[in-house]
């Protein structure tokens, strides 16, 4: 009688002697999958430590009464950041050079709310030139980096931390909610998300901290198509169809024949015409497949569909909530935390949850040692600002809303302002 584990070990044993037949073929793959890991990784790391980041902290005057639209009109300037810094193949292989990315933070320390934005010194100018362009009053200056008066070797007699990654309930095509949820359309009364955090911050105590990590770099439009796909799937039009990141040789390829392709049709072939007339046939065929959906379905497509026409940023979002061990307590930070991020969950779209593989919870096995390991990498990397490569993607209109400046209507002394406007100078005064 042939027993299972009879057919297991003959099949082990067979791979075994294929694979001794056919080493000096799958050798060199292997190999060269771990040398472009390891290569990938030491250029990038090298190319990390060079770049010159710059803290700025942002005030606006009392007076000013702007909405989280505001800030959509930055972050959409922002979007010329894409694609900027890599011009060829050899700078990602050989150089390791990065897209710029930007982090903007939300820190109160003791009670009080702090806005940062984090940028390489050469898009510095952009950045504050942009903020001006919005905010003309704005009060801007560098500062010295807050997270280093924090040791890296929490948790320590002194101080205690739980944190983690946020990420995205379903796939990043749904949108989350953002501030034009927040308004009554009837009465055009604005209820502003960042009261919540606002209001439960100013209950910190002296030696608690919150501190609150968006990182975002602009990206293509590959998760437009992916959302298209899922519009496609929702109203019965097709299957979803995964892409998958392409290789060094695959990326070569693709240059290769997409130079022979758009070449040939440049001269040959109305290629725009073809294209053109395509699209509009789709959107007439999800038209009349929209016909047949629920009046629920009908507003996840239709919120799906306005999203893809706003560019979009890789983001990632990571907290920490930090204080003396006299005075630590984790459920009041989760409590400020996530009653702010919660409000931008839909039963029916998308909603921020904590990433399982990076907050500092451990269950079962050495909880202790675990923990501990995981407070000190998650602190290493807020201070270090890590992008993680397991990023999703949001449009300009969701991360206004989850950075912007309180509104008028934000009853928050500790939100820092700039007391008095600033006026210009008489035309005659010697320079």
């Amino acid at each position: 009688m042939v027993t299972f584990s009879f057919v297991i070990i003959e099949s082990l044993k067979e791979a075994g002697l294929f694979f001794l037949e056919w080493w000096w073929f799958f050798t060199p793959l292997i190999l060269w999958t771990i040398f472009q890991l390891a290569w990938i990784n030491y250029v990038q790391e090298k190319y990390f430590r060079k770049i010159k980041w710059h803290l700025i902290e942002i005030k606006i005057p009392k007076e000013i009464e702007k909405r989280p639209k505001t800030m959509e009109e930055f972050f959409a300037a922002i979007y010329s950041s894409y694609a900027v810094a890599i011009d060829t193949i050899f700078d990602v292989y050989l150089d390791g050079v990065l897209d710029v990315w930007f982090s903007l933070e939300i820190v109160s320390i003791g009670g009080d709310i702090r806005y940062y934005i984090r940028t390489p010194i050469e898009n510095l100018e952009m950045i504050e030139s942009q903020i001006y362009a919005q905010y003309p009053d704005a009060e801007i200056k560098e500062v010295d980096d807050y997270v280093t008066d924090i040791p890296d070797d929490i948790p320590s007699p002194e101080y205690d931390l739980w944190g983690t990654d946020m990420t995205l309930k379903k796939d990043d095509a749904y949108p989350i909610r953002t501030y034009q949820d927040f308004e009554d359309t009837a009465s055009g009364e604005f209820v502003d998300p960042m009261s919540n955090l606002i209001e439960g911050v100013s209950k910190l105590q002296k030696g608690e901290q919150i501190w609150i990590q968006i990182l975002i770099r602009a990206t293509g439009d590959d998760w437009k198509e992916n959302a298209y796909d899922l519009v496609l799937s929702l109203i019965g039009r097709g299957d979803r169809k995964k892409k998958k990141p392409a290789g060094f040789f695959s990326l070569l390829v693709s240059e290769i024949i997409d130079l022979g392709r758009y070449t040939i049709l440049g001269f040959f072939s109305p290629q725009g015409i073809l294209e053109s007339g395509e699209k509009v046939q789709a959107e007439k065929e999800s038209l009349s497949m929209m016909l047949h959906l629920s009046p629920g379905e009908k507003e996840v497509v239709t919120k799906i569909e306005e999203s893809t026409k706003k560019p979009g940023f890789e983001t990632d979002i990571r907290w920490i909530y930090l204080a003396k061990r006299d005075i630590f307590n984790k459920t009041k930070g989760n409590s400020i935390v996530f009653s702010y991020l919660s409000q931008f969950g839909s039963q029916d779209l998308n909603a921020l949850v904590p990433d399982s593989k990076t907050k500092t919870s451990a269950y079962y096995f050495l909880t202790d040692y675990r923990k501990a390991l995981r407070k000190r990498k998650i602190l290493r990397r807020y201070k270090r600002r890590e992008f993680d490569k397991m990023s999703y993607v949001m449009n300009v209109e969701e991360l206004a809303t989850l950075f912007h400046f309180p509104t008028f209507q934000v009853v928050a002394p500790i939100a820092p302002r700039v007391e008095a406007k600033r006026g210009k100078p008489p035309a005659g005064l010697p320079i």
